[in-house]
């Protein structure tokens, strides 16, 4: 029996496109499958670089850096096609998956945990000036 297996989407930023990897191979870039088009991925909205605010399990936002922007991948059930697991991995928004260094530790975060971009109060008043 064959592995039915579709390489990871992640973001390169320097592209502005996803990449098709197999992690399964020391994270080779890959071939996506046959007659799929990258062009249809969402696009993310947040890239590597990114300084994010986020919630995770308590209700505190903590601010971390963005670290890897992906999509699910990997081995997919013998009942199911390419298609299906293409539609439902690969085309939905909130499947993207952001890796968010924070306190020294990765978090796996999901866009709707992102509450934005963090800037510094620094940068927001060389922008606009403070008020009295």
């Amino acid at each position: 029996m064959t592995e039915k297996y579709l390489p990871t989407p992640v973001w390169n930023g320097a592209l502005n496109q996803w990449e098709a990897v197999d992690f399964r191979r020391g994270q080779r870039v890959v071939s996506w499958p046959e007659g799929f088009d990258a062009a249809s991925l969402p696009s993310p909205e947040y890239s590597k670089g990114d300084r994010v605010q986020f919630v995770r399990d308590e209700t505190c936002a903590r601010e971390g850096v963005v670290r890897r922007v992906l999509l699910r991948g990997g081995v997919y059930g013998p009942m199911e096609d390419q298609d299906r697991a293409i539609q439902r991995w690969y085309l939905d928004p909130e499947n993207i998956t952001y890796i968010v260094t924070a306190r020294g530790h990765d978090h796996t975060i999901k866009s709707w945990n992102i509450l934005g971009r963090f800037v510094s109060p620094e940068r927001i008043s060389r922008i606009l000036p403070l008020h009295d």
